[in-house]
């Protein structure tokens, strides 16, 4: 339950980047844009991969059938897309880049920890 709540909190940083970008984003041009936009999509993607993949666990773990997660899931470049995400945070400008660096590191912990909850 607190690994879900880290990872909702996680989008709800992405998101605010997000929104906070397209204000403060009208002062940056060229490839700064685009580096922290590719840097909110990939930390948007990793984050709903993420609660998709928590829902299943939770599902599985309740369930009579084995299920092999780190087979079905892409948890390592998920991982690293959550630490790109980071990376790029920091071609953006002022609240817009701490939280996509706040959501980005908290996909990051919150995949690790699952890909170790889960793992046999």
């Amino acid at each position: 339950m607190l690994l879900m709540l880290m990872a909702v909190a996680a989008l709800v940083l992405v998101v605010a980047a997000g929104i906070c970008f397209r204000g403060e984003g009208k002062g940056i041009t060229g490839i700064r844009r685009w580096m922290f936009l590719l840097g909110a999509a990939g930390g948007g993607v990793s984050t709903v991969v993420l609660l998709v993949f928590l829902l299943h666990a939770y599902r599985a773990a309740h369930g009579t059938t084995r299920v092999d997660l780190d087979r079905l899931y892409p948890v390592f470049s998920m991982l690293g897309l959550g630490m790109l995400a980071a990376v790029l945070a920091f071609f953006g400008r002022r609240l817009s880049r701490l939280f996509l660096l706040g959501g980005g590191l908290l996909a990051v912990v919150t995949w690790y920890l699952a890909g170790l909850a889960v793992s046999p």
